[in-house]
C-alpha cells in the first residue's frame, strides 16, 4: 500500500470532518471514497480506521461507516479544556519569546483578519495563537493544544468576514500581542482567559 496515498486519503477525509464538510452521522461509503480517489478499497479501510483511532468515525451495527456525532456540549467541553491548558502554554513561553516570534504572531494575525476561507481562517488563529505559546518547553503540551483547536474548527463557520465574532476576536488577538509584547503576564493571562469566555458566550 502505498503510504503517501493512504496519508493523503486520511488527511483530506479528517480535514472534511473537522471543518464540518462532512456532518456528524454522514455516511461514509467505501466504494464511493474508492472512486473519488481513484483507489483500491484496500487504502480507504485503512484511512477509515485511522478515523476511527482518532474518534472522528464509528462502524455502525450493519458494519457502514459514519462521521461519529458530537454528544452534547462537546464543544463547550473542548474549550474549557482548551481555556486550562492554553494559559499555562502561554506562561511557558512569554519570556522567551523573541522579536522574530512576535512578527510571526502579528503576520498570521494581519492574515486572519482578511480571509474569508473557514479552514484558513482556523489556521490563521492557530498559527497565530501557537506563536506565542512557541517557547513553551513542554511539547505535550503543546500537541495537545493542537489537536483540540482542530476539533475545534467548525466554529469559523461563523466567522465570515465583517461579522461581529470576527470583529471581536481581532481585538482580542491584538490586545493580547500587545501585553504579551510587554510581557505583562498578568494582563496576557487575563487577556486570554477573557477571550476564551467571550467565545463561549459567542457560541451559545
Amino acid at each position: 500500500m502505498d503510504s503517501e496515498s493512504l496519508n493523503t486519503i486520511s488527511r483530506t477525509l479528517e480535514n472534511e470532518i473537522i471543518s464540518g464538510k462532512l456532518l456528524p452521522g454522514s455516511l461514509l461509503q467505501q466504494e464511493e471514497l474508492a472512486e473519488r480517489f481513484r483507489v483500491s478499497r484496500q487504502p480507504i479501510r485503512a484511512a477509515l480506521d485511522i478515523l476511527s483511532a482518532k474518534g472522528l468515525t464509528e462502524k455502525r451495527p450493519n458494519r457502514t461507516v459514519e462521521v461519529r456525532r458530537l454528544h452534547p456540549g462537546a464543544a463547550e467541553d473542548t474549550l474549557a479544556v482548551r481555556k486550562l491548558l492554553e494559559p499555562e502554554a502561554l506562561l511557558g513561553s512569554i519570556d522567551r519569546l523573541t522579536p522574530a516570534d512576535l512578527l510571526v504572531a502579528q503576520q498570521a494575525q494581519e492574515r486572519f483578519e482578511i480571509e474569508t476561507d473557514p479552514d484558513r481562517l482556523a489556521q490563521h488563529d492557530t498559527d497565530f495563537h501557537l506563536a506565542l505559546y512557541s517557547k513553551c518547553e513542554n511539547r505535550v503540551l503543546l500537541d495537545l493544544i493542537s489537536n483540540l483547536r482542530r476539533l475545534n474548527r467548525r466554529a469559523y463557520l461563523g466567522q465570515p468576514l465583517g461579522s461581529a465574532a470576527r470583529e471581536l476576536c481581532i481585538q482580542a488577538h491584538w490586545q493580547l500581542l500587545d501585553a504579551v509584547t510587554q510581557q505583562d503576564w498578568n494582563r496576557a493571562i487575563a487577556l486570554l482567559k477573557e477571550h476564551f469566555d467571550h467565545i463561549k458566550e459567542r457560541d451559545k
